[in-house]
């Protein structure tokens, strides 16, 4: 059984489909009855021509994880002592409870000071997905979640179109969401990178506690921190390992918003992510 099997057999992931292709813009059939491309044929004449043309199939792109690198500094600017101490910090978390304490009160970022609030992640614990998005905004500061308004309803619609919920009880159907960062990225090029490089080792750590059979990198920041990556454009759609971990990079719910084609890319990943889940 395949997706359409899935879809067919479910009337609320139906639902859920018919929705996402009307956000796309497919809101009518251009032709007088609809057009299934499961029943097209499995080889098109152009391909039927060049099948005389041996060509060994490509691997799929993986993303190798990279530190990102921190600038030169001292122990409370992003230095290998701060590393060195957030790694231990973080290490010594059991909890995802723990775990966010630990990043919100670690004081040797400077990130911290000017902050209003620490936000933490929410959704279940051991989810079978587990979303590392950019850090929040200050809206998010201020309303204590990593994405709020019309991002926050656009991420759930993207994750129950697969049968994934921020409130789902159990992990098989559970989404956790967490922050890169537990306060706004602030400061200029030379502070980002401290930050990221030091606050680091907890969300390394957080994907060890969750052990997810999922990551999902989502947003520029998210993945310059994990993966040491600069253009999320070049790295969306690709899997990664960070550890024991697979990962899948997305685009984050303010593109998408800015830029309504980029749906179907994000369709795209969120099928290969739930084909992924079923093994």
């Amino acid at each position: 059984m395949g997706i359409r099997a899935d879809i067919e057999a479910d009337y609320h992931a139906a639902l859920a489909a018919l929705a996402w292709q009307v956000d796309l813009g497919a809101d009518e059939a251009i032709c007088e009855a609809p057009v299934s491309a499961y029943d097209l044929p499995e080889k098109a004449e152009y391909m039927q021509r060049a099948a005389s043309v041996s060509v060994a199939p490509a691997a799929p792109k993986t993303l190798a994880a990279q530190p990102v690198a921190a600038k030169s500094g001292g122990a409370k600017s992003g230095g290998a002592e701060a590393i060195a101490a957030a790694a231990r910090t973080a290490e010594a978390c059991q909890t995802r409870e723990a775990l966010d304490s630990a990043a919100a009160t670690f004081a040797m970022c400077d990130l911290r000071k000017g902050a209003r609030a620490a936000v933490a992640a929410m959704g279940h614990a051991q989810a079978d997905v587990l979303v590392i998005c950019d850090p929040p905004t200050t809206e998010g500061e201020r309303a204590g979640s990593a994405l709020v308004g019309n991002e926050s309803v656009l991420f759930e619609k993207v994750f129950a179109a697969i049968g994934l919920a921020l409130d789902a009880p159990s992990p098989a159907g559970a989404v956790q969401l967490a922050p890169a960062l537990p306060w706004p990225l602030r400061g200029g090029e030379s502070e980002r990178a401290e930050a990221l490089a030091m606050m680091r080792p907890f969300a390394l750590r957080r994907i060890e506690l969750a052990a997810p059979k999922a990551v999902v990198i989502m947003g520029h920041i998210a993945l310059e921190m994990l993966l040491g990556e600069a253009s999320l454009t070049r790295a969306r759609g690709n899997w990664a390992s960070i550890g024991n971990a697979r990962a899948l990079v997305m685009l984050p719910p303010r593109i998408l918003l800015q830029t309504p084609a980029a749906k179907r890319d994000t369709w795209a990943d969120a099928l290969a992510l739930k084909a992924m889940l079923r093994g």
